[in-house]
């Protein structure tokens, strides 16, 4: 239990930051279209290509551990890429509608459009994507943490209970890595089954809204 508030708090903080930069960054991107949708979805490319993993595991070989603490938030920031995406493409689509075009033609700005219009219309989209977003996050922050980037001491969390639990496998003592195992799984698996029955609201109401 005290591992689980730093790996929840940490994972839903930086999996709610994730979606909210995802979102503007989307939406932006795809209402704006042309070369400014061009150069920001090659921004979020280049970023893809690089693999998180093996990103982790250079900074662990790089930095001091205890250094890599401190700033380990901004590497958990990664996620924002696929809500980025996902509403990137909402808005394309978005963009196009009457009610849209309407309020271009009676003068209304592009923050207007973006932020009345645009994101509170991908609400659903975002609102399942943020579920999945903090799960990844809590299992980011077990991947830093299993790869010594944790958070100072005497604080812990999932990930380094599960390091400290394997250094004693071996004498025996294997049951240490049961309860940040099974808290892990619980836990990314609760959230993912939050975002299922999400998705599955929201599809019902968008077949029930009348044409």
């Amino acid at each position: 239990m005290v591992g689980g508030r730093s790996s929840l708090e940490v994972g839903v903080a930086a999996g709610l930051l994730a979606t909210l930069v995802g979102t503007a960054y989307g939406a932006v991107s795809g209402y704006f279209g042309g070369w400014v949708d061009a150069v920001m979805m090659r921004v979020t490319d280049a970023v893809l290509a690089i693999p998180a993993l093996f990103l982790l595991i250079v900074v662990a070989a790089m930095v001091d551990p205890q250094q890599a603490a401190a700033g380990a938030g901004d590497r958990r920031g990664w996620p924002w890429l696929s809500p980025a995406r996902l509403v990137r493409g909402e808005a394309l689509s978005l963009r196009s509608r009457e009610y849209v075009q309407a309020m271009r033609v009676m003068g209304g700005g592009s923050v207007r459009a973006v932020l009345r219009h645009i994101v509170p219309n991908t609400i659903g989209t975002v609102a399942v994507n943020a579920t999945f977003q903090i799960a990844d996050a809590i299992l980011y922050v077990a991947y830093l943490s299993f790869l010594g980037l944790s958070v100072p001491p005497p604080a812990t969390d999932w990930g380094t209970m599960l390091s400290g639990g394997l250094t004693y496998a071996q004498d025996g003592y294997w049951w240490l890595i049961v309860p940040p195992g099974v808290a892990i799984v619980l836990v990314v698996g609760a959230f993912n089954f939050i975002g299922d029955g999400l998705r599955d609201a929201f599809e019902v109401r968008l077949q029930r809204r009348p044409a």
